[in-house]
């Protein structure tokens, strides 16, 4: 695992694009992705860096790598799970290796294949090629997101990096506002891809790869997440079996590591499942992980997990927090997490790798169960959409009347989710902050100019015009959306913040295509999540794990959390004599909604997302700018 940045010129005779001490900067802005090694390549029109983590061929895999005659350079963050197989078939056609390490296929993969070399590819990755002999630079992301690539151009240089802070360490970025980002994020809670809340920085997609020769810059897609193509002879067994075979196969494939490795063991289904899965294939006891919160009360899954520990014999460390007596360093959770993020997750996985980066470099995890079979309450709610929407009409009218007329306040998303006219709407109803009451007393300024669509925009770009069932539709949106922006942003950022690699076995894109082919009914039957998963880790785990009800995963911590930090935190950073976030939000609307925020209430999500988002504007832009080529630089906003 590491971190990746450089710059490309695009047009015009190469020349030196970047000084040698801003591409350290920008590098060394990322130390914690890599803290073992560093690498450059310099010349004019190109320049590389990285920052290594080193996991395999720990003293040969320095970066960049090269072909046999020095024509072709690469830098990786991440992880290639089939490049030995790689390797093998690229010796028979002639090529040679100086290492063990799966980037050193890269090279030889491109020489064969050209700017399809992704498609061959198994593994979490982030890559930036440079041909020096077609002056060809590609940029490639993994099918899934779970390695993150930035990207902006400024005149005729690109300039790229694993994190933002390392886009604006280079000085070639003005951190102008993204008021169609920001729009979306306080809907969401995170900045839906490809836009970032910094105009003209983009993400790159999953399953893509920008490229630049001819002096021109192009973005084509690799990969598209599957949509649902059932195989309806199929019987109910053989999926499960199918499933399970695929989940080992991923599993086994991504226990490769020269470092200590081990597994996130939250006490719930999924990752249970991938417990028992390695435990099979190590000949030593899988060292596991468990973090807990006091006030989480019932929801606290310690208990569980130890259940799961004992019944593996595997080497447990868990660790029982109380976030009411520790206090939480907003600013510092905010830097590691590169954009505002309303997701109090982050601090709950962020602890769970400071715990497993004691003791091992790499870790398993369960997450993705949730968005590939149905594992929250609005799959539940879109299944039940599902079957509403198969009711004759005059019965669908009355019950919609019943409902908008009746539904206590409490129940009103879910009645709101039923009566969505689509499925970008029903998203809405139950994932969205803010509703267009609220919203239009709250934005102002360039906000104010603003349709409030943007999320509206951002999900239905993904949906491809293509009609699906309710579930079908919300697994798909879930799936390209909060999985990628939100959670598997967090969970690299949290994971990377203590150097520790974390690995996504129900995220492997072949698993991913098979669980696409898995009917809805067998994800979710009746009112039970996840019921093809419940039914493969039948004899695998405890009865006990499979029937419990899904926690998400300090979830239960937040409003407690949110309680005791209120009056600090909020007071300190929102309702300050002049707020960063008085550009864009009415201030005095901001200190209402505090007043009559309760913990528990939609709107404490929304103050959370003003929240992050004044921390981000006060803090991190001044720290990362503070070393670039611009001194002084300060945040545009027009």
């Amino acid at each position: 695992m590491c971190g990746i940045a450089g710059v490309v010129q695009i047009t015009g005779s190469p020349r030196p694009v970047i000084s040698g001490d801003t591409l350290h900067e920008m590098t060394d802005m990322m130390a914690h992705r890599g803290p073992n090694d560093r690498g450059f390549y310099v010349q004019d029109g190109i320049a590389l860096g990285v920052r290594r983590l080193s996991i395999i061929d720990i003293d040969s895999g320095h970066q960049p790598v090269v072909n046999e005659n020095s024509a072709i350079y690469v830098i990786q963050n991440g992880e290639l799970y089939n490049h030995a197989a790689l390797r093998r078939q690229l010796e028979t056609h002639g090529h040679s290796f100086r290492s063990s390490c799966d980037t050193e296929v890269l090279p030889h993969l491109y020489e064969r294949y050209g700017e399809s070399f992704p498609t061959k590819l198994r593994g979490m990755f982030a890559i930036a090629l440079w041909d020096e002999t077609r002056r060809r630079a590609i940029l490639a992301r993994d099918r899934l997101g779970i390695k993150p690539l930035y990207y902006a151009r400024r005149g005729d240089l690109l300039v790229f990096a694993s994190e933002l802070k390392s886009i604006l360490a280079s000085g070639l970025v003005e951190p102008e506002l993204d008021y169609e980002a920001i729009d979306a994020y306080l809907m969401l809670g995170f900045v839906p891809g490809p836009t970032t809340i910094l105009a003209g920085v983009s993400k790159l997609q999953p399953g893509h790869i920008l490229v630049v020769e001819n002096e021109a810059t192009r973005v084509e897609q690799y990969w598209r997440y599957p949509e649902p193509r059932v195989d309806s002879r199929t019987s109910e067994d053989e999926y499960a079996d199918l499933l399970l075979s695929k989940l080992d196969e991923s599993v086994r494939m991504q226990l490769m590591s020269d470092v200590p490795l081990g597994a996130m063991l939250s006490g719930g289904i999924d990752s249970s499942l991938i417990v028992a899965l390695m435990a099979t294939h190590m000949t030593e006891p899988v060292k596991t992980f468990s973090v807990g919160f006091a006030e989480a009360a019932d929801q606290n899954e310690l208990a569980d997990a130890r259940k799961v520990a004992e019944r593996f014999g595997t080497d447990h460390t868990e660790l029982e927090l109380s976030l009411a007596d520790s206090p939480i360093d907003l600013e510092e959770l905010v830097w590691q997490l590169d954009e505002p993020l309303a997701d109090l997750s982050a601090l709950g996985f962020g602890a769970l790798c400071e715990l497993a980066s004691r003791q091992v470099t790499v870790a398993l995890s369960g997450q993705g169960a949730d968005e590939l079979f149905g594992g929250y309450r609005k799959h539940r709610a879109a299944a039940i959409a599902g079957r509403w929407e198969r009711m004759p009409t005059f019965a669908r009218a009355v019950g919609d009347w019943i409902i908008g007329s009746a539904a206590p306040a409490r129940f009103r998303r879910a009645a709101d989710a039923l009566r969505a006219r689509d499925p970008v709407e029903r998203l809405m109803s139950m994932s969205g902050h803010i509703d267009p009451t609220l919203r239009s007393g709250l934005v102002n300024g360039p906000l104010a100019a603003l349709d409030g669509e943007a999320a509206s925009r951002a999900a239905s770009a993904y949906l491809r015009g293509v009609e699906l069932d309710p579930l079908s539709a919300t697994l798909l949106l879930d799936a390209q959306l909060g999985l990628v922006d939100d959670m598997l942003h967090y969970f690299d950022r949290a994971s990377m913040a203590h150097s520790l690699e974390v690995r996504v076995p129900f995220l492997e894109h072949e698993f991913v295509e098979c669980s696409a082919r898995v009917p809805t009914n067998l994800k979710v039957r009746g009112i039970t999540t996840k019921y093809i998963l419940r039914k493969m880790s039948q004899g695998l785990i405890p009865d006990e794990i499979i029937s419990k009800k899904k926690i998400g995963f300090f979830n239960g911590a937040v409003a407690n959390w949110f309680t005791a930090q209120a009056d600090r935190s909020i007071a300190s950073y929102l309702l300050q004599p002049e707020p960063r976030y008085a550009e864009v939000l009415d201030v005095t609307e901001v200190k209402r909604l505090i007043n009559r925020n309760g913990a528990q209430s939609r709107e404490s999500r929304l103050v959370l997302a003003i929240l992050m988002l004044e921390i981000w504007l006060m803090t991190f832009v001044p720290r990362a700018t503070r070393s670039s080529q611009r001194p002084g630089s300060v945040l545009v906003v027009k």
